[in-house]
């Protein structure tokens, strides 16, 4: 099911309090589309997600208020799933091919956001000194 193309969507922005997530926003100002990727997923109003069966690619809706909103995606058998949302000007399907399509057999994350995920501790240890 599609995101709203072209207009501010809040899929997995609404699975978290603050709304529009900085993809969303993002978007708007490189004047391209975006897509939120988590490893957790934030309850709100009580709306839990169905886990999606255990096989690469296996997927369940995040359906809030009669909503898609996002997405459950398994990326590796036996792994726990992420959460795939469609920011601005894409679809949840296109959002979930891509990520599927970034994804290696060394993590459940896109290539993208596991190199950021490294680079962002490597630089809070730095700062931090722990």
């Amino acid at each position: 099911m599609p995101c709203i193309s072209g207009k501010p969507t809040r899929p997995l922005s609404i699975c978290r309090k603050r709304r529009q997530k900085i993809y969303t926003h993002a978007s708007f100002y490189l004047n391209k589309p975006t897509i939120g990727v988590a490893k957790s997923y934030l309850k709100i109003n009580n709306v839990d997600y169905l886990m999606p069966e255990d096989f690469d690619g296996a997927y369940t809706d995040i359906i809030i208020k009669d909503k898609v909103h996002g997405r459950v995606l398994r990326t590796h058998k036996g792994v726990k799933p992420i959460f795939v949302s469609c920011g601005n000007w894409i679809t949840l399907d296109t959002s979930t091919n891509i990520v599927l399509n970034l994804i290696d057999k060394d993590s459940r994350q896109p290539l993208p956001t596991r190199l950021a995920d490294i680079e962002t501790r490597k630089q809070r240890k730095i700062i931090t000194g722990i």
